[in-house]
């Protein structure tokens, strides 16, 4: 191992040995506890040192450690026979346990450095005793294991205080605490500037009034008998609306350098936070050598991983981000790209391939990671016939399709052309997946191959969250944001410019024939259009990869700086809406995916011409009511239901949901499950026990996706059962259309 990767080593080591007394710590505790806890307090107790357990696992991996990997993996074990309660965790086994605890914190605390025959040994019992609890576990005849612990040699108190460390490690929760509030000033940068606008418009019309109202009372006091007077009394005028003038000006510039202070101390503030969470590539990138030469192992190949670009610094969230995504697509160069050594040398190819994986910036704001393999290719044929089999081509366009468009069918969940299932691929789901990570980053994924040569993937992604530019448009009445980085132009398009090709309606973009759709069509939106007949319309040209759509909107109300908000846990995945911005004013503005947005523009109907009067709004097709804790779900399941003509009513959770069923009237409910003082399950049954209220509709909405929660919430009386992890937007209209 050369300098370099032994000083990079030396250094994930020293950052896993402040990890892992974390994890051992922790698990530790949690032993205690489970002594003291109830039934039903050990069971989440058990949970959480599971997981503690399979955290330092990995980390150990990731550093090469053996040793703790070991005896994690039977850590690992042993809780999970306790919360298949297969095992009791008395005081005897507990008392077995922690003694190999300490040998794993001895371990722990020197990562890497050579051991002494006695610790060997005492590792060794360690591990024998583990195994032979988690045998006992099975149904094995096993004595409980004991071994004993070499007292280890006092060290002064003086000798072992560190040195005092150049740098303090805080926990990633508190950064993101800090980061969170850190971005509320850019809300209050974005208002002082709103004001400031505000009050320069305010003074630009009292300018304007002050001059006609003096011209009027010079008209109306023209014949006035005491011109005296007259000239008195417009002087008197005049002289206020001068000094309410100046007043308003000296308060708009004021309000005007406040707000440029603000803006700066802000940028300052926000800029020195991220770059606290910003993490060199190599901290991701570090472990993924030892995985490509585990798949190559495995698939009887031969393959090295080069790196380019690890010391570019990236936010650490985006890191964690892309672990996934890496990790599908170099198992994909491995299985479907690099050809066994005696393939390669017959194609007069070096027998080891090589897989790059390069970062560079990209315009100050953005990153490309591209992971390239010298392997086959993608074998367009499979693709294609694979792309026919699931349906997403028909077998009779597939001579009409480009060669970056058959690549692309790659993304596609369950396209696979591995013949055979097995651990590492056939299954069709990690580009998908992969896909899916990038996207929610506000990135893009593209794929490129040529035959015999190795295939290419791309990655553009976000240095940092948290804020971007965006562009404003209004649609149906309502705002929403599209990222900068996914628009192609903003324009105007006349109707005469629209050209229908194969019954589509299409726009030149660059040469080039785009389709052109509404956008409140795509995003299935109700209510008013406030175009003019005739006149030209405003649109928005996007690309996501290597398609453009152009998007028709009511209007563009400009680009600024968009502070992101996600939408939680109880959302993690909602066609067509990658998060949510706060408006100066308050208001909740969705913030769109472009990538979504052109996938459903292949689905939207075609529009009729550009300048056609749309159908008037519908009136109230029936009173909902919102049951649900979180705020942030509650304002978007709203604003769908809303948008689709339905009267809206909000509850913030079960009891409050059950106090207005009772005292108002409702067509439907809409329910999360999970809630406080009454959760869905709950309610549902409550409505159901009610004489008036038992034949209303209930659909629950919720995160539970189990089998046995979607039994239950049928059995206590729900209409509808929808899983927020596959929420659409369309699935819960048509349900609530089906029963109303």
């Amino acid at each position: 191992m050369d300098k370099k990767k032994e000083e990079f080593l030396a250094r994930l080591r020293e950052t896993f040995r402040i990890e892992a007394g974390e994890h051992v710590e922790a698990i530790t505790a949690g032993l205690l506890a489970i002594e003291r806890a109830s039934g039903t307090e050990r069971a989440s107790i058990v949970e959480r040192i599971f997981r503690e357990a399979h955290s330092l696992k990995g980390a150990a991996r990731s550093v090469s450690l053996e040793g703790v990997e070991a005896l994690c993996l039977e850590l690992e074990s042993l809780f999970a026979a306790m919360k298949r309660e297969e095992l009791a965790p008395s005081t005897e086994m507990l008392d077995a346990v922690h003694p190999a605890l300490g040998v794993l914190a001895t371990l722990c605390r020197s990562p890497g450095a050579p051991s002494s025959p006695g610790a060997r040994e005492q590792e060794r019992q360690a591990l024998a005793a583990l195994r032979r609890i988690v045998r006992a576990a099975a149904g094995e005849r096993a004595e409980t294991p004991t071994f004993a612990v070499a007292p280890q040699p006092r060290v002064d108190s003086a000798q072992a205080a560190p040195a005092a460390p150049d740098t303090v490690r805080v926990s990633t929760q508190k950064l993101g605490t800090i980061l969170l509030e850190v971005e509320e000033l850019v809300g209050a940068k974005i208002a002082a500037s709103g004001r400031a606008a505000e009050l320069r418009a305010i003074s630009a019309d009292l300018s304007g009034w002050n001059q006609r109202r003096v011209r009027g009372a010079a008209r109306r006091h023209r014949d006035h008998e005491d011109r005296a007077a007259a000239a008195e009394l417009l002087e008197s005028e005049l002289s206020y609306t001068r000094t309410l003038e100046s007043s308003l000006r000296k308060l708009a510039g004021s309000a005007h350098q406040d707000a440029l202070a603000l803006s700066a101390i802000t940028d300052r503030l926000l800029e020195s936070t991220k770059n606290v969470l910003l993490l060199p590539c190599s901290y991701l990138l570090g472990t993924l050598p030892s995985i490509v030469r585990d798949l190559s192992r495995e698939q009887g190949k031969e393959a090295d991983l080069l790196v380019n670009g690890e010391d570019i610094e990236i936010d650490r969230r985006v890191l964690d981000e892309l672990k996934d995504p890496l990790i599908h697509m170099l198992r994909n160069c491995v299985d479907h790209g690099i050809e066994k050594p005696e393939a390669r040398r017959e194609l007069r190819k070096p027998g080891r391939g090589s897989v790059t994986i390069t970062v560079k910036p990209i315009e100050g704001t953005r990153v490309e990671l591209t992971v390239a393999d010298d392997g086959s290719g993608i074998d367009t044929g499979k693709v294609t016939k694979a792309a026919v089999r699931l349906g997403l081509v028909a077998a009779d366009e597939t001579a009409l399709l480009h060669e970056a468009d058959v690549a692309g069918l790659v993304f596609q969940s369950g396209l696979s052309t591995s013949p055979i299932i097995t651990d590492l691929s056939g299954r069709g789901l990690g580009l998908a997946i992969a896909r899916e990570k990038v996207e929610k980053l506000g990135g893009t994924i593209t794929v490129a191959s040529t035959p015999g040569a190795g295939t290419t993937f791309r990655m553009l992604v976000p240095v940092s969250l948290s804020t971007f530019r965006g562009v404003f448009v209004e649609v149906a009445g309502r705002r929403f944001v599209i990222p900068t980085a996914g628009v192609v132009r903003v324009g105007r398009v006349k109707p005469d410019e629209v050209k229908t090709i194969e019954n589509r309606q299409t726009l030149t973009v660059d040469g080039r024939a785009v389709s052109l759709v509404r956008l409140r069509d795509v995003l299935e939106l109700l209510g008013p259009d406030g175009r003019a007949d005739g006149a030209s319309r405003p649109v928005v040209v996007a690309r996501a990869a290597d398609r453009m759509v152009a998007f028709l909107v009511d209007e563009v109300l400009g680009e600024r700086e968009v502070l992101v908000k996600s939408l939680g846990q109880q959302l993690p995945r909602v066609r067509n809406i990658a998060g949510a911005s706060i408006s100066g004013s308050g208001a909740v503005i969705p913030i769109l995916n472009v990538a979504d947005l052109v996938e459903s523009a292949r689905t939207a109907g075609a529009p009729g011409p550009i300048d056609a009067v749309p159908d008037a709004a519908p009136g109230r097709r029936g009173r909902l009511l919102i049951a649900e804790d979180s705020i942030t779900a509650r304002t978007l399941v709203k604003s769908i239901l809303e948008s689709a003509g339905y009267g809206v009513a909000v509850a913030v959770d079960g009891m409050d949901a059950l106090t207005r069923l009772k005292t108002e009237p409702f067509d439907l409910l809409v329910s999360d499950v999970d809630m406080p003082r009454m959760n869905g399950f709950e309610l549902t049954a409550e409505v159901r026990a009610d004489k008036k209220l038992g034949e209303l509709p209930v659909v629950l909405v919720t995160a539970l996706g189990s089998q046995k929660d979607r039994e239950y919430g049928i059995e206590v009386g729900a209409n509808a059962y929808i899983v927020k992890s596959d929420f659409d937007q369309g699935n819960l209209l048509e349900i609530i259309r089906r029963l109303l």
